[in-house]
C-alpha cells in the first residue's frame, strides 16, 4: 500500500511540474503573440503579409481553455462508438437483404 502511496505522489508531483511547464510555455507564446501584434500593427507594411503572420501562430497561440478536456474527448469516443456499432449491424442487414434479392434474381433468370 505505501508503494501505492508513493507511486501517486510521484506522477502527482510530475503531472504538477508539466502543467507549471505548459503554462510558462503559453505565456510565453502570449508574450511573443502580443509583441508581434504590436508590431504588425506599428508597422505600415501590407495588409496580406500582416495577415499572413497572424495565420502562422493562430494555431500556437491558442489559449489552455480551448483544449477538449479527458472527460468530454471520452464521452465523445462512446458515443461514436455506440454509433458505430448500431451503424454497422445495420448496414450488414442491409447488405444481407441486398445480396439475397440480388441472388434471387440471378437464380430466377
Amino acid at each position: 500500500m505505501e508503494e501505492l502511496q508513493k507511486a501517486y505522489q510521484s506522477a502527482l508531483s510530475q503531472a504538477q511540474e508539466s502543467t507549471a511547464k505548459i503554462s510558462s510555455f503559453v505565456s510565453s507564446l502570449e508574450k511573443a503573440k502580443s509583441i508581434d501584434s504590436s508590431s504588425a500593427t506599428s508597422s505600415l507594411g501590407s495588409s496580406s503579409s500582416a495577415l499572413s503572420t497572424d495565420q502562422s501562430q493562430l494555431l500556437l497561440t491558442r489559449s489552455s481553455r480551448k483544449f477538449v478536456s479527458l472527460w468530454t474527448c471520452s464521452k465523445l469516443c462512446g458515443i461514436c462508438f455506440v454509433a458505430g456499432i448500431f451503424v454497422g449491424y445495420t448496414l450488414k442487414r442491409r447488405v444481407r437483404r441486398w445480396v439475397s434479392k440480388l441472388l434471387r434474381r440471378l437464380k430466377d433468370d
